[in-house]
């Protein structure tokens, strides 16, 4: 792949510049060859007028193998060793030329046009010559103190073929003011050799030894095939230098094998917590959802949109995208136009509507991932949250039954374990009922639909998440806003939470919570001060940070169990089955029943103290329905 690769850069010295110079050095090389002949050889003694005519054929002649080895179009600054090889065979093709020509010239009339000792030197004057212009000139502007001035000293990371292109790339366009200084490699064997001039050291060698300002440095990470761990540690290294740390996308990702100084990046603070990839059981989900209906509902969010895609993959009959956001769905509609896809604009908590668009599509798969998520503003519309998070799910669960839908996938959150806030204890709540589901479809059938759960934190990058937030914070010079000094959250990509979701809807026999393995929590001051310094500021001194206190109904650390729970492993490591308490769905719907024929009360008390009822260990904290727990 790499032998394909082009430098996509600009010119800033026209070709015919440099052919007119490579025409005058022969034209200087061709009279000192003269000049040489005459003084040492005495060979020949010739007038202007006769120098004139010979020199105007030689010129031709190295217009015409200039032409065809096009060793002009090389630009002088980064002569390499194929511009060399270009101006020998240039040489070679006119000297051939001229010395054939001129031995059947004398031949046929006994007469020597050009002596052939002139032009034999003249080639050799003129190899040096030329390549010398070009070595002189590269050395001139890479060592001339005008243009070490104000420049950023620039260190690749990875001294592969794909960390010489960025360094040319890089050298090719003078307008960044950047110099490649050093490459870092973790091969051994490299350390202290030099590739076109730089030199190799060991990733582990004080930065200080090899650049001039500390904090004028950008590092660029080359090496594709990096370990996480290995380049999470390089990149807090660098953070702790005040070093910008950018990367370069996988060379197939490069647009026809082309490589842009445009594809270089700056690191994002997912790259510190991602984590190595799920391996998925793609044959399985593929044999399971390979020509299937599937209905996806809070298609065009974020969780949604990234189920659709990676579903898109299986190659399914057709999937179903039902979501009440017109824009969004809009959006996504052309983003995956040429698909078997159909658009819905419809409302879950709508049962009328959701049963037709049931009835029509017969779905066998349903990856429900529509709710209200946002913890501040369902505290203080906890109706809204009941009628979406509980209700639309109860309306998409039973449908599912009613039209034998094979599997129910429920997208829960880790804020539905011990939830202190209005959105944690809906979302547990309608777990609930879909467990309890289907218990009771399982107790009557052996061919019912499977419902099963999935659970886990934070989603990086997700809609009102606080990277986002942080971003657009820092965009506008500050302050990160963070709610508390010790508050913590697990994090996952969206690939990551759309990989379980099917992945749960592949092994899931029903009934089951899957979760995550997240790893550790995260401070979020910590996350706000990798960020701004991944932005190239110094934390408090360019962006500030502010605590603003805990939001209703927010909680120091997230959960991924409560205390009457404990987990069973799978075949996959990184996710786990929550062992939960069984609930009987008479009690379940009893009580869910209640609490819908209270929902048009619009009495928050009354709605919140059902909920409490619900769900026992639904405790508020720094809310408004404290006093409910008394």
């Amino acid at each position: 792949m790499l032998n394909s690769i082009k430098l996509v850069t600009r010119q800033n010295t026209p070709r015919w510049v440099v052919l007119i110079i490579d025409l005058i050095i022969s034209a200087i090389s061709f009279s000192f060859a003269c000049i040489l002949t005459d003084v040492f050889l005495k060979s020949i003694d010739i007038s202007i007028s006769q120098y004139l005519t010979p020199l105007g054929l030689v010129l031709t002649v190295r217009l015409i193998a200039f032409r065809i080895t096009r060793s002009y179009t090389g630009i002088v600054r980064y002569t390499s060793t194929q511009d060399a090889v270009r101006i020998f065979l240039a040489l070679a093709i006119s000297t051939s030329i001229l010395l054939t020509g001129e031995l059947i010239f004398e031949f046929n009339s006994n007469f020597m046009y050009i002596n052939p000792a002139v032009v034999i030197i003249d080639a050799l004057i003129a190899i040096f010559a030329l390549t010398g212009f070009r070595i002189a000139f590269k050395l001139l502007y890479t060592y001339a103190p005008f243009k070490t001035l104000g420049t950023q000293d620039l260190i690749i990371y990875g001294a592969g073929e794909a960390g010489i292109i960025i360094k040319r790339s890089v050298e090719r366009n003078v307008r960044l003011g950047k110099r490649v200084v050093a490459f870092l490699d973790d091969n051994e064997r490299l350390h202290g050799k030099t590739v076109e001039g730089v030199k190799i050291y060991s990733p582990e060698i004080d930065l200080a030894q090899i650049v001039k300002n500390p904090h004028n440095v950008e590092l660029i990470i080359a090496l594709n095939e990096l370990s996480l761990i290995r380049k999470r540690r390089i990149i807090e290294r660098c953070l702790q230098h005040k070093i910008i740390v950018k990367s370069i996308p996988p060379v197939n990702a490069w647009i026809n094998g082309e490589f842009n100084l445009q594809h270089i990046k700056s690191i994002k603070i997912e790259d510190l917590l991602e984590r190595e990839p799920i391996k998925l059981s793609k044959k399985k989900i593929s044999s399971e959802l390979k020509n299937q209906v599937i209905l996806i509902t809070g298609a065009a969010g974020s969780i949604g949109s990234e189920i659709v895609r990676q579903c898109i993959s299986f190659e399914p009959k057709l999937i179903v995208l039902v979501d009440q956001g017109e824009s969004p769905l809009y959006d996504i509609e052309n983003e995956l136009a040429g698909n078997k896809i159909e658009i819905v604009v419809g409302d879950i908590r709508n049962l009328a509507r959701m049963e037709k668009i049931f009835e029509h599509f017969k779905p066998s798969y349903v990856f429900h991932a529509a709710a209200y998520k946002h913890v501040p503003l369902m505290e203080n519309n906890p109706y809204e949250a009941i009628n979406t998070n509980v209700f639309g799910t109860q309306n998409i669960a039973n449908l599912s039954s009613k039209y034998q839908v094979k599997k129910f996938v429920f997208v829960s959150t880790d804020k539905a374990v011990n939830p202190t806030n209005i959105m944690g204890a809906s979302k547990r709540i309608a777990e609930i009922y879909v467990q309890s589901l289907n218990e009771k479809l399982k107790l009557e059938s052996d061919q019912h639909t499977l419902y099963i759960t999935t659970r886990f934190g934070n989603v990086l990058g997700s809609n009102g998440s606080v990277i986002p937030l942080f971003r657009k914070q820092i965009e506008e010079g500050g302050p990160l806003t963070v709610t508390h000094p010790e508050i913590t959250r697990y994090f996952m990509t969206i690939p990551e939470a759309c990989q379980l979701v099917l992945e749960a809807g592949v092994m899931g026999q029903g009934g089951e919570i899957y979760i995550f393995d997240m790893g550790e929590s995260v401070k979020i001051i910590d996350l706000a001060h990798k960020m701004i310094k991944l932005s190239g500021y110094e934390v408090n001194k360019d962006i500030k940070i502010t605590f603003t206190g805990l939001r209703p109904g927010e909680k120091l650390k997230e959960e991924l169990l409560n205390d009457n729970e404990n987990t069973i492993g799978t075949h996959n490591p990184k996710i786990m089955i929550a062992r939960v308490p069984n609930y009987n769905y008479l009690e379940v719907n009893s009580v869910i029943e209640t609490l819908y024929e209270q929902k048009d009360s619009l009495k928050n008390d009354v709605l919140v103290k059902t909920m409490k009822k619900i769900v026992p260990e639904y405790i508020s904290n720094n809310s408004i329905y404290e006093k409910l727990d008394v």
